[in-house]
């Protein structure tokens, strides 16, 4: 009994070698997904999504790592025994189909090394029993395949749907109906995406005022206001016909009119938009859901 206390926990290591490490890439304007298949586990995946940065997260077909805090190394794959290992710090395991998710900084530390021909792994102790569950990825043919991931990387939008589902301009005071070239560079990233996802269906411009002044003249400036908006879309090319344009004065605030804070968060036209969601062909539909079991 006491020689199997003293015994080290075994460690049960998931990865590829020489031979058999494959590298794939799901290329779109929407998002790159760089991945590396790990046998009988799932996948390392390094994911862009546009107008977000990259991150690293494991996809896993049966979690086998107990929740907590995993060590994420760098190792010296089987074939160069003699490099150092380095320590990238903790990061949380979940028990749940997307286990463990990286951040910018540390994910493109992972694909620096891998490019160096280091191999990233993860490590942490077993749900069941007392081993340690180790997933290393593979440097094998990482650069030949990293070229393509820049390739995509150069070709997403500016931003996501999710980034501009509900879009505010903000207008200065004074009666001010321009758009200055904050808003205009937020309308062209708009633009942008609209021309790309024809499963747009139709979008709302609400233009509101602050309360200084009377009730008639804010609701005229709220009008000239959302036009403006309403009209950058059309000349940039935006069917007319999909846009429905609204405007209310100082009916609906979102913060109080009584500070010069609450005034400038109310001088606002609003852009909402409806998306056709259960499109078979819909590209969105692939993106990662990093809450499901």
């Amino acid at each position: 009994m006491l020689v199997s206390i003293l015994l080290p926990a075994r460690a049960a290591t998931f990865g590829t070698g020489l031979t058999d490490t494959e590298w794939r890439m799901d290329a779109s304007i929407y998002f790159c997904r760089f991945y590396q298949p790990i046998p009988q586990y799932g996948l390392a995946v390094f994911f862009h999504e546009a107008g977000k940065t990259l991150e690293f997260y494991l996809e896993s077909t049966r979690n086998l790592m107990a929740e907590g805090q995993a060590a994420l190394t760098v190792q010296a794959p089987p074939w160069r025994s003699s490099a150092i290992t380095t320590e990238l710090g903790y990061v949380t395991v979940k028990d749940r189909q997307v286990p463990i998710r990286i951040e910018t900084a540390r994910a493109g530390r992972m694909m620096d090394e891998l490019g160096s021909g280091m191999a990233p792994t993860l490590t942490r102790k077993a749900k069941f029993g007392d081993d340690r569950i180790a997933v290393q990825i593979s440097p094998v043919n990482f650069k030949q395949y990293y070229n393509l991931y820049l390739a995509c990387q150069a070709g997403l939008l500016p931003v996501n749907f999710s980034q501009i589902e509900q879009s505010t301009i903000s207008f200065a005071g004074g009666g001010d109906d321009t758009l200055d070239n904050r808003a205009k560079a937020q309308l062209d990233d708009i633009v942008t995406y609209l021309k790309a996802d024809n499963l747009i269906s139709a979008i709302y411009i609400d233009g509101h005022s602050d309360s200084v002044g009377n009730r008639y003249d804010n609701r005229r400036l709220s009008e000239r206001r959302a036009y403006r908006v309403t009209d950058y879309l059309v000349n940039a090319g935006i069917d007319a016909a999909m846009i429905l344009t609204r405007y209310h004065g100082e009916r609906y605030p979102i913060a109080s009119n009584d500070t010069a804070a609450g005034r400038a968060k109310n001088r606002r036209v609003t852009l909402q938009f409806d998306r056709i969601e259960d499109d078979p062909n819909d590209p969105l539909k692939d993106l990662p859901n990093f809450e499901a079991k």
